[in-house]
This record gives structure tokens, C-alpha cells and sequence, in this order.
């Protein structure tokens, strides 16, 4: 198999932009191109995922039995597939300002990206009107 650190390899890194669905899938496309038999994949696929979940993975019964199609089915059920309406809540919104609210703002730079995240996080929010403009701006700063 591959280097972990190849960039055509699968990556899972936890985050909700990443689908377990689609991780799974070039993963075991790779996997059968290797003809790695099931507890092969299962031994292997910890080292495409990132380190903060490495251990939500290990503790899964799939996991501790080697059976790759069980591991699949717990992932699957772990790592449910966001909706919009899971994806984009007043909580997540809350959450991101209170832990950028941690780091200084240093220069424009961290200004966009501050902007980029919480428009990306709120414009959903507004457009659906689970959120008032007002709302949205008190969040906001």
C-alpha cells in the first residue's frame, strides 16, 4: 500500500466537509487494487486517518475483530452523513465564535478568514430563516 502521506492516497480527517461514504470507498478501491484480504484492510486503514480519530476507529467492534465489512457498518453509523440542516446550526455557529474568541486577531488576514468561515457557517442559517439578520450580526461580533 501506499505512503499515508501520498497526496493520490485516501485521507479521512473527521471533519464534516469529509464524507465517510466517500473516504470509505477510495479506500477500499485502493485496498482491492492491492489485493489486501479483510483484516489487511482493517490492520491498514488506520494509517489514512487523521490522529484525532484514530482512536474513536479502534475502539469499534469491527475494528477489534478484524471483519472489514463490520467496520464499514460501525463507521457508518458513527460518522452519520450531514444534512444541510445538520451541517449548518445556530450551536455550530455558536461554537466557532466562542473558540475564535481564544485567538487575537492579528492582521487582515485573520480577519478574512474569520469572515470566510462564519459567512460559509451563517449565509445557511439567514437563507432559511433559522437565523435573524440581528441575530447574525450580534453572533457575528
Amino acid at each position: 500500500m501506499p505512503s499515508a502521506r501520498s497526496k493520490t492516497t485516501p485521507f479521512f480527517s473527521g471533519n464534516i466537509d469529509n464524507p465517510i461514504e466517500d473516504f470509505l470507498q477510495e479506500y477500499e478501491e485502493l485496498a482491492n487494487s492491492y489485493r489486501l484480504n479483510s483484516r489487511q484492510k482493517v490492520e491498514t486503514v488506520i494509517r489514512y486517518v487523521a490522529q484525532s480519530q484514530r482512536d474513536i476507529w479502534k475502539s469499534l467492534k469491527g475494528y477489534v475483530n478484524h471483519n472489514w465489512v463490520d467496520v464499514c457498518h460501525d463507521l457508518h453509523n458513527k460518522y452519520v452523513d450531514p444534512t444541510p440542516q445538520g451541517r449548518y446550526s445556530k450551536q455550530k455557529l455558536q461554537d466557532y465564535t466562542n473558540r475564535r474568541v481564544r485567538h487575537q486577531i492579528e492582521d487582515k488576514e485573520d480577519v478574512l478568514k474569520y469572515y470566510r468561515v462564519f459567512n460559509r457557517l451563517s449565509k445557511p442559517l439567514l437563507d432559511s430563516d433559522r437565523i435573524t439578520t440581528g441575530k447574525r450580526n450580534a453572533v457575528f461580533w
